[in-house]
């Protein structure tokens, strides 16, 4: 058994998918990982509860759920979106929060001038707002995208 976190790969406006963002904070930032580390107890919980219920239901089907372990997919799935909005990571991982983050720069579709454009025809250009954004969520694909599974 392997408890998985990634991202469903969507192409992301600076032409990088979500895999590959994800990639890279995980290497800078060790997003997915300090997730483990400051969960673990959580995961274990999930776990046997995801556990404990395809139990139940064979004793009371005689049938055993195809993965016994959805239900812990689906709340950790959760609660890891809930770890990057929250920003659980600032001020435990150097560079947390993001300079991005602290000065609001986010990128955002335009119909502006000299917009930057990406597959699909979509115009898009990076703004600095000076408004405080949480670090990792920038247009919301890549956070929207994050999954927990296990195989």
């Amino acid at each position: 058994m392997k408890l998985k976190l990634g991202v469903v790969e969507v192409l992301e406006p600076n032409g990088i998918t979500s895999y590959g963002l994800g990639n890279i904070l995980e290497e800078k930032y060790t997003l997915f990982s300090a997730f483990v580390d400051i969960h673990q107890q959580e995961i274990s919980n999930q776990l046997s509860e995801s556990l404990a219920g395809a139990m139940e239901t064979f004793l009371a089907t005689g049938n055993m759920p195809k993965n016994p372990f959805n239900a812990a997919g689906e709340e950790l799935t959760l609660s890891l979106k809930k770890y990057i909005y929250t920003e659980e990571l600032a001020g435990k991982v150097a560079g947390v929060p993001t300079q991005a983050a602290l000065e609001g720069i986010s990128t955002r579709t335009m119909n502006g001038k000299n917009p930057r454009k990406v597959k699909g025809g979509q115009k898009f250009k990076r703004v600095k707002t000076g408004v405080r954004r949480p670090s990792f969520i920038d247009t919301g694909i890549f956070e929207a995208s994050t999954k927990v599974w296990i195989e």
